[in-house]
């Protein structure tokens, strides 16, 4: 009996994570995550040129110095 009760609550605690997550996930929208795909790539204004070159979409690169004025 301590088995099924053990499965019972890994299986509860497995739903549990998955509505959650979805719940988060939910509100995401394609373009949102394609912006912050693009993040690693904004403080080095030259690995964003290439990366905007082999994509074809805009990389908002900002110099490391700018951003820390703004």
């Amino acid at each position: 009996m301590d088995q099924w009760l053990y499965a019972l609550y890994c299986l509860t605690g497995v739903a549990f994570f998955y509505l959650v997550t979805s719940a988060c996930l939910r509100g995401h929208s394609r373009e949102v995550d394609d912006r912050v795909s693009l993040m690693p790539f904004a403080d080095d204004p030259a690995a964003a040129q290439r990366v905007e070159e082999a994509i074809g979409k805009p990389v908002p690169a900002v110099k490391p110095d700018a951003a820390l004025k703004a």
